[in-house]
Parts: C-alpha cells; sequence; structure tokens
C-alpha cells in the first residue's frame, strides 16, 4: 500500500509519502505558499520513495493505495488547498480517499515523540476571539488508532483552563502557544512543542490504520472540518433579508 497524505490544515504544513520501505516527508513552509507549493512537494516526495518521476510519481496511485488528508480543524484557505488536492488526486487515480481528524493526528503524534500513551490527553486548537476548540482523547486499546475522541467543542480559552484537572496532560497548538499559562495552572503538563502540531506523517499512519479497518470517505462528500462558519459566513446576512437592523 502506498499512501500520499497532506497536511495544510495550519500555518506550516507538510506533505508525506509512505509505503512499506519506508517514509519521506517535505514541510510545506508558510501557509501562503501551501497551493503554490503542494504538488511540487508531493512529486518530490513521491520520487524519493521512487514511485516513478515527475507527475508519474503520484500518477501511479491506485485502487489499493491511499491519499489521505488532514481534514481540520485549521485555516479555512488551508483546509480547502488540501483537502480539494485530495479529492482532486484519488478522483484522478482512483486510490481510496482518508479524512483524518487533526485532533487524531496530535493524539498519535503526541503518543509518538512524547511517549504519552496511557492518560487522557486534553487537546485544543486556537479558535480566535480568545476561544479554543477542544477534546479529550482517551486510550482505547480496543480502538484501531488507539485513542477514542471526544465531540470537540468551541470554549473560552479561560473556561477550557479552568476545567481542566490538575496533572491533565495537554497538547496541540494552543497549548504550544499559551504554554507558559497553561503549566503555571494546577502542575498541568504541556506536550514538546514539536508534539502538539499534526502533521503529514502523523496523518498518513492514522489513514493506513483506517484503511486497514476498510474505513474510507467518499471524495463527493468530505467537506473540511471548519468547526464554524468562517468570519465572512457568520456576517452574511440570512436569505430574503437586507443584511440591516430592523429601523
Amino acid at each position: 500500500m502506498k499512501i500520499l497524505a497532506f497536511d495544510t490544515s495550519l500555518g506550516s504544513g507538510s506533505v508525506a509519502a509512505v509505503d512499506e520501505g519506508g517514509v519521506d516527508e517535505r514541510p510545506l513552509g508558510a501557509a501562503g505558499d501551501h497551493a503554490r507549493l503542494l504538488t511540487a512537494a508531493a512529486i518530490d516526495v513521491a520520487e524519493r520513495r521512487g514511485w516513478g518521476s515527475g507527475q508519474a510519481a503520484i500518477a501511479c496511485l491506485g485502487p489499493d493505495d491511499v491519499v489521505a488528508v488532514v481534514r481540520g480543524p485549521g485555516s479555512f484557505t488551508g483546509l480547502r488547498v488540501g483537502v480539494t488536492a485530495a479529492k482532486a488526486l484519488a478522483w484522478a487515480t482512483g486510490a481510496r480517499l482518508v479524512g483524518v481528524s487533526g485532533f487524531a493526528a496530535i493524539a498519535h503524534r503526541t503518543a509518538r515523540l512524547a511517549g504519552w500513551r496511557d492518560a487522557p490527553l486534553a487537546i485544543a486548537f486556537d479558535a480566535g476571539r480568545g476561544e479554543v476548540f477542544a477534546a479529550w482523547a482517551e486510550p482505547a486499546t480496543t480502538d484501531a488508532l488507539g485513542w477514542r475522541l471526544a465531540t470537540p467543542c468551541l470554549i473560552q480559552f479561560d473556561d477550557w483552563l479552568r476545567s481542566l484537572p490538575p496533572g491533565s496532560r495537554v497538547s496541540g497548538p494552543a497549548a504550544d502557544a499559551h504554554r507558559e499559562l497553561i503549566t503555571a495552572h494546577g502542575g498541568i503538563a504541556c506536550a514538546p512543542g514539536d508534539a502538539c502540531h499534526p502533521s503529514a506523517i502523523d496523518g498518513a499512519a492514522i489513514s493506513k490504520l483506517k484503511a486497514l479497518a476498510g474505513e474510507f470517505d467518499d471524495p463527493h462528500t468530505l467537506v473540511p472540518d471548519y468547526l464554524r462558519p468562517s468570519y465572512a459566513e457568520e456576517k452574511k446576512p440570512e436569505a430574503g433579508g437586507s443584511g440591516s437592523p430592523a429601523p
């Protein structure tokens, strides 16, 4: 099984090519470059794995292979870039499509880099306006992914922090960004910075487990996991309305 995985969910992204012989990953740099660099990065990692040369290196994917993408939460523009590219490649090649939750990717990465596998993990993404998208990940030996994810919720950062029991373990972009505040609060342990962000490699690892369990996504219906509308969509007037307050 060959796996080509995309992560364009946050400010820094990556692409990974995985097969039975190993893994190659390439960072995408700043978010504004993701759309421009994604195809070239995909070809580069596929060539390094020996899948072919040029466009043929990614066109060689077939029904036994997987295109994986971290579907969010994250940047609206970034998520559209990654999900659109993954869907297009799956359509073009017939490869199976697997969307991966950013929460799952971070739980997997934190377990891999920090060795935290034996206790619940609180994961939080910055949502702007002083809020975070937060969810608990529980170790689950009966789950193929090794973690059982609670339903994410949108909550004020201060309220989320107060809700964490003493001795909690936390990870995620919001944990990395507010590390000093968090570690000063009740002896809470923060994962290392590199463990707090999703990556294509961890997306690929999760997609392999999902593929072996027969869990795939339909390219026609997979959408980014924004978790809430964009600011522009929130301000859009309702159908039939003027968008202005009534006099």
